[in-house]
């Protein structure tokens, strides 16, 4: 059920990057709304991934440059929003666009980094030596980024939280949640993801 008439949601909710993430999803097959609770394809990969965790890590593509390059372009950008005038206000509309399940910084949607195949199979690359599954890239990102933006972790946290059970749907999208996504349970590995982010952001020393 649509709570926002809608050329209200075309017009305020729907940016050109969301548009570019929309026709992505569909050209590849994926359904044009997604929230936190799906769990199925993500769309075509320029490597190999695995879909199971039982092999050496050299079966693994290693996605741990491109994945780094993307976290300080991203964490530069959102360091020097925060700066600008009212620049925490633009930080948090940009991480409402943008960290959406299916947007532009959601990386199991990236065609660089493992999401989940046609059958909905979770897929693995290797990330600074460890075998890793897309969601721990995804919800590391977002760790990570949240301490640029100096939000709290434990923020980011419950964030994270009342975001899988859908009660932030209305801003993104414009939708009450469904039942499925109200049942839905942000998983305890997602959160130690995060703060896998925050605590390699804490190891760096700079940008």
């Amino acid at each position: 059920m649509n709570i926002l008439p809608k050329n209200l949601v075309n017009k305020y909710l729907m940016t050109s990057d969301k548009l570019k993430m929309l026709q992505w999803r569909e050209l590849n097959g994926c359904p044009t709304v997604v929230n936190a609770a799906y769990d199925g394809y993500t769309g075509i990969k320029i490597h190999k991934f695995p879909t199971a965790n039982a092999f050496s890590a050299a079966a693994y593509p290693d996605v741990t440059k491109e994945f780094n390059r993307l976290k300080s372009v991203l964490a530069k950008d959102v360091i020097k929003t925060k700066s600008e005038i009212f620049g925490r206000f633009k930080v948090l509309k940009i991480f409402l666009n943008n960290f959406s399940t299916g947007e532009k910084w959601d990386t199991k949607f990236l065609p660089e980094f493992p999401g989940r195949d046609k059958s909905g199979r979770v897929q693995f690359a290797k990330y600074n030596g460890k075998v890793v599954a897309g969601n721990y890239l995804s919800n590391h990102i977002y760790g990570f980024l949240c301490a640029a933006a100096g939000i709290p972790e434990r923020i980011s946290k419950f964030i994270a939280r009342i975001y899988s059970k859908g009660f932030i749907e209305p801003l993104i999208s414009g939708e009450i949640p469904n039942k499925t996504l109200l049942k839905f349970k942000d998983p305890i590995a997602d959160q130690q993801a995060i703060s896998a982010g925050y605590q390699e952001f804490r190891e760096l020393k700079c940008i």
